[in-house]
């Protein structure tokens, strides 16, 4: 739909739910960088700034949500999106090669704490620098409704493909997708059909069992103090509630022979990782909370199965409840088969608005605003930077997320492989008036252990590993 924006005819389209998640974020904060995402990609190399910079322009000529714009139409109050022509930029460069790690982190933390210009102005900001030993790169902050995980991953493997190209006279990389037909895509989908109807239907179901019941990473505390409050001692949801969303992240790096036993146990068993991972948390969750057997955690799903979604950029990450409820008589495999089923259910109908999803939860059980039965969130990165970029394969990588200061979910668990040599790192992301570094670490020693007596005892029950750790 054509709008005119300070005096220019665009082409708008409307906001998609995942989009609405994150802009639905900032209502919880009363600064707007809670919705940025800073990373920094970085190799112990000597690096030509001047391609580089190249290879960035290029890139983001490529990619249509480096150029995304968000409006707000003054007399509606309703929220479009549209495109930015391509525009040549020339990126700063910063030369941090003589301060230390821990200085350099605290310059890129405070870049990532400066708000975008939400309804108007650019939505990410690029600059290149050099970091102590020997690491060059560049940093990025983008604005959550713009990008997700994948898609920086995603632009970050087209800024090397090119580079590589431009350096070294290697294969240039096919173009990116539209996101904008991505967003088409997402606008069939609402106006209704077939796959509406049985997502619909499937939820539907879903939400006529009985009411989940809350269980927390600290225990089952925080449910029983929220049933005094409401005086209601079968309360089931509880709320995890901070005040200004001021948080961090916790990271734990897990080495490479070590992921590779997890990994390698799950190809054997024909299971993906993120089941491994997900009866991991499920298990602890339920051992903290007396052995409960019905187990919610908040799934993310990238939603990025088509080649369109993959390379299209933009954030495409909706959310839902992923209920388990496993014996404890179950076996290990048995668990992860449970779990497998219900992920696989999820991601099958996971085009359904998680707003939609859980304003009927709400609605469903009657619970109060921003209630729940997650404690909890979790998604899986597998993608590393070596599997995508041959010519860098015997050079040192890494990869860095910076903290803005604030964080959109209360508590939630990303897990990546590390590009540098394909081990595990599980950033945990928190609220600081809702967990705390000592009780983040509690939860991933009991995951760690978890996890490793199961791959060590595939057929001993759920009952046995929890007696175990």
């Amino acid at each position: 739909m054509e709008k005119i924006i300070g005096g220019i005819k665009r082409e708008c389209y409307p906001i998609t739910e995942a989009e609405m998640l994150h802009l639905y974020t900032m209502t919880f904060s009363p600064t707007q960088e809670i919705v940025n995402l800073g990373t920094g990609r970085y190799l112990k190399m000597d690096i030509n700034m001047s391609i580089l910079r190249e290879a960035l322009n290029r890139a983001v000529s490529r990619c249509e949500t480096m150029r995304l714009r968000l409006w707000k139409e003054p007399e509606t109050g309703q929220i479009w999106q549209y495109v930015m022509p391509y525009e040549n930029q020339y990126f700063e460069y910063y030369d941090f090669s003589d301060l230390t790690d821990e200085k350099v982190k605290s310059i890129l933390d405070g870049w990532t704490s400066q708000p975008f210009d939400t309804f108007g102005g650019p939505l990410s900001r690029i600059v290149l620098v050099s970091m102590p030993n020997g690491w060059n790169g560049f940093y990025m902050n983008v604005h959550h409704a713009t990008m997700d995980a994948a898609s920086i991953i995603t632009f970050s493997r087209d800024v090397m493909d090119i580079y590589c190209s431009l350096r070294y006279d290697l294969p240039y990389p096919k173009p990116m997708t539209s996101y904008i037909e991505s967003v088409k895509k997402d606008m069939e989908y609402l106006a209704g059909g077939k796959k509406k109807d049985a997502d619909e239907k499937y939820w539907s179901e879903q939400l006529a069992r009985d009411e989940p019941i809350y269980t927390d990473f600290t225990g089952p505390g925080r449910l029983y103090a929220q049933r005094l409050e409401s005086k209601n001692p079968k309360q089931r949801a509880a709320a995890l509630i901070s005040r200004d969303a001021a948080g961090s992240t916790v990271t734990y790096d897990l080495d490479a022979d070590s992921t590779k036993k997890l990994v390698d146990f799950c190809e054997e068993n024909g299971f993906p990782v993120s089941v491994l991972l997900l009866h991991g948390l499920r298990t602890v969750l339920s051992k903290f909370n007396n052995n409960e057997k019905d187990v919610c955690i908040k799934d993310f799903v990238a939603r990025r199965s088509t080649v369109l979604a993959k390379k299209c950029g933009g954030v495409r990450m909706h959310c839902m409840t992923l209920r388990t409820i496993v014996e404890p008589t179950d076996t290990v495999l048995e668990s992860m088969a449970k779990i497998d089923k219900a992920q696989n259910e999820l991601f099958k109908h996971a085009e359904y608005g998680p707003m939609t999803f859980y304003r009927r939860q709400r609605e469903t059980y009657g619970y109060a605003p921003r209630g729940g039965y997650e404690s909890i969130g979790f998604t899986y990165q597998p993608a590393t930077l070596k599997s995508i970029v041959p010519y860098l394969r015997d050079i040192p990588y890494k990869s860095f997320w910076y903290s803005s200061g604030k964080q959109p979910q209360a508590f939630y668990l990303t897990a990546m492989h590390r590009p540098s040599d394909g081990g595990l790192t599980f950033h945990f992301g928190y609220q600081s008036d809702v967990a705390t570094p000592k009780e983040i670490e509690f939860l991933y020693y009991y995951l760690g252990r978890v996890l490793f007596r199961s791959i060590e005892n595939p057929n001993a029950t759920v009952q046995e590993i929890m007696d175990m750790v």
